[in-house]
């Protein structure tokens, strides 16, 4: 659950920087090595892991009935692996269940997990949330179209929403869910009150709301310094200020190459500055 690396290269940009990461890396993306390879120390303290739905039972159902669909929509990597997932298990041709429909996902990141399937996205917005889809929507007609929005269990309704009012007909199946991950952060606590950490790194809200819950309370406050936090996307970033908290990073384009890119360049620039 947790680990802690350390990378020292004096003329890194990140070097003599100790970073926390919230999240568990994967075999496809460590944000953690991009990180260290800037010359980052980093500590790692996974607070949300992603685990199958409780339930198949919509997603198989609109499965079976996949001709009566128009659109499927995935707005994470985590939705396209867990549905990939699961047709696997049915015994189904992901390729060819969704060569009769079109597809649409939120950014890049997502859409190549699709084309690394054989899977040809139809719609990738530049803007990486589903704002971004929403408005590239709006050059389609949706009037009477079934959309099929493969989804984490209690996603955000704008997207939903948004597509209900331009005529669209929404068929929901989660296919993931985000559960907090319990363990003793103890070690956490102590990082934090002898200042070891210079940052702090969420990629998701449901990050943010976990990491908040094992904070005794006052702890935040009684820091005698507190990190500063970057964020992954303008959802992950209100999450951090609706604590009261103050965000520092935040890339207008949401993954972690530009994230990292962020840090080198606000690192510089205080280096600069000293």
């Amino acid at each position: 659950m947790t680990s802690v690396s350390y990378q020292h290269f004096e003329k890194l940009p990140l070097a003599g920087l100790r970073f926390l990461v919230t999240r568990q890396d994967s075999t496809e993306s460590s944000l953690s090595g991009m990180l260290e390879a800037q010359g980052a120390s980093v500590l790692t303290a996974q607070m949300t892991q992603i685990i199958p739905t409780e339930s198949w039972k919509s997603f198989d159902e609109t499965v079976q009935q996949i001709s009566n669909i128009d659109w499927a929509v995935f707005t994470s990597r985590n939705g396209v692996t867990h549905c990939l997932s699961r047709l696997n298990d049915l015994g189904i041709s992901a390729q060819q269940l969704f060569s009769s429909i079109k597809t649409a996902c939120v950014g890049q990141a997502t859409a190549s997990v699709l084309t690394d399937n054989g899977i040809t996205p139809e719609l990738v917005p530049e803007h990486f949330q589903s704002e971004g889809l929403i408005d590239a929507f709006k050059q389609h007609d949706l009037f009477k179209k079934r959309c099929w929005l493969i989804q984490a269990e209690s996603p955000r309704k704008i997207l939903r929403d948004s597509l209900q009012k331009m005529g669209a007909q929404i068929i929901l199946t989660p296919v993931y869910r985000n559960v907090p991950v319990v363990g003793d952060y103890t070690f956490l606590l102590t990082e934090l009150e002898q200042q070891k950490l210079d940052w702090i790194l969420f990629a998701s809200p449901s990050a943010v709301q976990n990491f908040h819950q094992i904070l005794p309370s006052g702890f935040w406050e009684s820091l005698a310094a507190e990190p500063k936090i970057a964020c992954l996307g303008k959802i992950t970033a209100k999450a951090v200020r609706n604590f009261g908290w103050s965000v520092h990073a935040a890339p207008n384009i949401q993954d972690f190459e530009h994230l990292v890119q962020s840090l080198c360049e606000i690192n510089s620039q205080i280096s600069e500055n000293i």
